[in-house]
């Protein structure tokens, strides 16, 4: 049998390789988020110490303003992946549907 909607399907599959992008993007932008907050607070660290500020306000802040960044970017970017995914999988859903009233409308007209 003949596929049909290639287009449609072909879109589908973009929107869908879009969300796992997305996704991935996502995940790599949170890991980098904490690691340049642990790496660039202990930097913070040392140099506070060498012109004696208060050490541990810089790293706290640091490492607040990360977890606050990540769940941003957890929120939004992962939004916007699961969005991308949901409209992929609805274009197969509306193929799917069309296949499946095509097939019963035929089905019916040879009773």
């Amino acid at each position: 049998m003949n596929k049909r909607f290639v287009i449609l399907r072909t879109i589908a599959t973009i929107y869908k390789i879009l969300g796992i992008i997305a996704g991935a993007l996502t995940l790599l932008s949170i890991i980098g988020f904490c690691a340049t907050s642990v790496l660039g607070g202990a930097f913070l660290e040392s140099v506070s110490q060498e012109l004696d500020y208060i050490s541990g306000t810089i790293l706290m802040g640091g490492v607040v303003g990360a977890v606050v960044l990540s769940l941003v970017t957890l929120l939004s970017g992962g939004g916007a992946a699961l969005t991308f995914y949901a409209l992929g999988e609805g274009i197969y859903l509306l193929i799917a549907l069309e296949e499946n009233t095509r097939a019963t409308a035929a089905l019916l007209q040879q009773r």
